[in-house]
């Protein structure tokens, strides 16, 4: 019976795990460490460092979070009730611009016409350019064309009581002589030779 006991004083056999390569060497070490006896220090040591990992891990999904959340809100800043005023105001400014594009497209227009049509060339591969059209003009365009206001426009328009009326009266004021009629389903104004 002595043999039992001292069978039963042997620590138990070891368990067999399978262990990353990377981590191959400090398990060694930690295998070596507890041979020595030093087992509850090595088991404390990994615990604080397992706790440690694990609350990194937490920080810096927590500063992810709020990284995040700063970036959304930078991005719905822009959208604030005082954007919509200054995208308003760039819209009037690009509307002005567009305008002022369509006068100078316009002017140019007239130029080209009042010039008189290039003589033909004998070349057989030469076509002569045909004459530019003004298509239309907006209320407000064709008041500046014209010098006046877009109430005094839209008001002689109105009170003619024709539509020839209106066209020889455009036609006074137009700086190449052309009149213009109004056509109610597109709002532009058309120019009449």
């Amino acid at each position: 019976m002595p043999s039992k006991k001292t069978q039963s004083k042997k620590p138990p056999p070891s368990e067999m795990l399978r262990v990353p390569v990377a981590l191959k060497d400090a398990v060694r070490e930690l295998s070596r460490l507890h041979r020595q006896g030093r087992t509850n220090e090595v088991l404390q040591g990994i615990q604080e460092l397992v706790n440690k990992l694990d609350s990194t891990a937490d920080i810096d999904t927590n500063a992810s979070i709020q990284q995040l959340e700063q970036r959304v809100a930078q991005l719905e800043s822009p959208h604030s009730s005082g954007s919509t005023d200054e995208l308003k105001e760039e819209l009037t400014a690009i509307s002005d611009r567009v305008g002022q594009l369509e006068t100078a497209y316009n002017q140019l227009i007239i130029y080209l016409n009042s010039k008189s049509k290039p003589k033909q060339s004998s070349s057989r591969y030469y076509q002569g350019q045909g004459e530019v059209k003004i298509d239309t003009y907006t209320l407000q365009n064709l008041a500046k064309r014209l010098g006046v206001d877009v109430e005094t426009l839209e008001r002689i328009r109105v009170n003619a009581k024709r539509p020839e009326e209106f066209i020889s009266w455009s036609r006074g004021r137009d700086p190449s002589g052309l009149g213009w009629r109004y056509n109610p389903e597109s709002g532009l104004y058309h120019p009449v030779r």
